[in-house]
């Protein structure tokens, strides 16, 4: 129970639904390495068809899906394969171009290198822009201004950043093509800012149901339903989206992310210190694979203190398993000291066992004695008899004292009879009690053999000092308990067979046909047999029966009084299992 007490961690404020969505993000983390391998094997398979392309029109059509690809994931090969196709691509292809050069642009924003963006934007001539190019255009520089306004949004330049972003918002909504993806986006976004939240999540909800979690768009889309439910207050739905939005981040490998920074100070704020740590690491990681000199900027703000936060956790951590490890010697101490006395009273036992063999030895004795004494009177008996006919005066009182001879005679083969069943019942007490010796004995050395065990694995861990949620898994961890309890019930039904050898088919006899107890495979005894076993053994009271069971009273109840139901006579069933022999 004290260690127990001591691993249980604080319950956390949060509702189910975002608890199973940690839990999910979780083990997607732990899975990141099968949706980047599976990435990698894409981009592989992209070469491959490159390198047998027949012309340049494929290739180039290859080059921008490995564009795609490596968008959000790698900055430097995306940059490379723009560059690339820029050369491929003919003259007579301008439309083309300008879309590329737009692309290089974005991609310059998103690795922090906004003056390389603006410089790629600015030589993008206006009249160029055609078909979707404009709301390609007017996308970018928004979130040109927009990473420029969190990049400096402790310096006076970010307001002057965001009024540029509105600008080039409201140069946005003018656009015609109102069916694209960055276009709703952007737009959603700007009537959120501008009071008409409902309008714009209502919206977004709708466009959502439209992808798969593990796309660009699904990422984007909760990541944006985030920001808008944290600006009107609702922080449950933020969190929930937040953690959405990473999820997709995961399983398509995006490593241009914000997601995990905002993450971790959601969780950092909540006391979750190990997923704050987790996932702020996760999100340095992924800013340095993709090259994101913002994203890397404003984690490093917080690492300090996340990080300050997670050493103290290791600390209080350590120190509770130092307590732990001196409360488990101080109860191995106890369990040692237990084991001898119990020892000494077993030395007792074996002696006021002796003692009782000697008493029925002596009992023995005296009762062949009586038997040869009963021989004897009706010997004497036959030798009255064959004198009577000679002792006609003295034949009523020889009669009267032959009688009281048989009736002492009858006596004595009755009090022997009665002593031969006592001495039986002796020796099966004697055998019993030394059953349930042995049986405890082992039961005792297996337990406390599994302790040692248990002991042993906590030091080896605390020896090597760094594995602390291995540590934690295995103080967290109920398998020595149940391993012991499942070792307990086996012995007790080992005592129980023992003592009561037709126990089960005696106790089917006493219920209807159709209503016996079947075993399963390896099973010497169910629950319910188990409850019955302990009644037989005069334990009748519900509560101690529970804690012997480790159920409910209520579940006690409930199986008796079904198991009375289902008796030949209830009324007299547990009466007649407490005569089982």
């Amino acid at each position: 129970m004290l260690l127990l007490v001591a691993c249980s961690s604080s319950v956390s404020d949060e509702n189910k639904e975002l608890q199973e969505l940690y839990t999910l993000l979780d083990s997607e983390i732990a899975r990141s390495e099968v949706y980047e391998d599976a990435k990698e094997s894409k981009i592989k398979q992209l070469h491959n068809d490159y390198n047998r392309a027949s012309d340049d029109k494929q290739r180039i059509r290859i080059v921008n899906e490995l564009i795609s690809e490596f968008d959000a994931y790698n900055a430097d090969s995306t940059l490379y394969y723009i560059s690339y196709n820029l050369q491929l691509i003919p003259r007579d292809m301008s439309e083309e171009k300008t879309r590329l050069l737009i692309k290089r642009a974005d991609v310059y924003a998103h690795a922090g290198l906004f003056a390389d963006a603006l410089l790629a934007m600015a030589a993008i001539k206006k009249d160029s822009l055609h078909g979707n190019l404009s709301e390609d255009y007017y996308t970018t520089y928004c979130a040109i201004y927009q990473y420029l306004s969190e990049y400096t949004s402790e310096h006076e330049s970010a307001a002057g950043y965001e009024h540029l972003r509105a600008a080039y918002a409201d140069s946005l909504s003018r656009v015609e093509n109102l069916g694209l993806f960055n276009h709703r986006v952007y737009i959603m976004t700007e009537k959120a800012r501008n009071g008409q939240a409902d309008e714009a999540i209502e919206a977004m909800l709708q466009q959502l149901k439209n992808y798969e979690s593990g796309s660009r768009q699904y990422s984007i889309l909760a990541s944006t339903l985030a920001y808008i439910y944290k600006t009107s207050g609702r922080k449950d739905l933020y969190k929930k989206y937040l953690t959405l939005s990473a999820i997709s981040d995961v399983r398509g490998a995006v490593k241009e992310n914000m997601s995990f920074r905002e993450l971790a100070t959601v969780m950092f704020e909540g006391g979750d210190i190990e997923r704050a740590n987790k996932y702020l690491k996760k999100s340095i990681a992924d800013a340095n694979f993709y090259s994101a000199l913002l994203r890397n900027a404003q984690s490093s703000k917080i690492l300090p203190v996340i990080d300050d936060a997670y050493t103290s956790l290791q600390d209080r951590l350590t120190d509770r398993l130092r307590i732990m490890v001196w409360t488990g010697s101080i109860l191995s101490a106890i369990l040692i000291i237990a084991i001898c006395y119990i020892l000494k009273q077993f030395k007792s036992l074996r002696t006021a066992n002796l003692r009782v063999r000697q008493a029925n030895n002596e009992l023995s004795r005296m009762s062949r004695q009586l038997k040869d004494a009963n021989a004897e009177l009706h010997i004497k008996n036959d030798e009255l008899s064959s004198l009577s006919g000679a002792l006609t005066n003295s034949n009523n009182v020889l009669e009267a004292r032959n009688n009281e001879l048989n009736e002492l005679s009858n006596q004595l083969k009755s009090a022997n009879i009665e002593l031969e069943s006592k001495n039986k019942e002796l020796s099966n007490y004697n055998q019993t009690k030394e059953q349930y010796a042995g049986l405890f004995m082992e039961y005792c050395s297996s337990a406390i053999s599994t302790l040692q065990h248990y002991q042993k694995s906590l030091r080896v861990l605390t020896a090597q000092g760094g594995n602390r949620a291995a540590l934690m898994k295995k103080l967290e961890s109920s398998e020595t308990a149940d391993k012991l309890l499942k070792n307990f019930y086996m012995k007790f039904d080992e005592a129980i067979l023992n003592i009561y050898p037709s126990f089960v088919d005696k106790f089917n006899r006493l219920l209807k046909p159709d209503e016996t107890v079947v075993l399963k495979a390896g099973e010497l005894l169910n629950t319910e047999l188990r409850l019955f076993a302990l009644i037989r053994l005069g334990i009748e009271d519900s509560t101690k029966i529970a804690e012997f069971l480790r159920c409910s009273i209520s579940t006690i109840y409930t199986y008796r009084s079904k198991m009375r139901k289902r008796a030949i006579k209830p009324d007299t069933f547990e009466t007649d299992v407490k005569k089982i022999s």
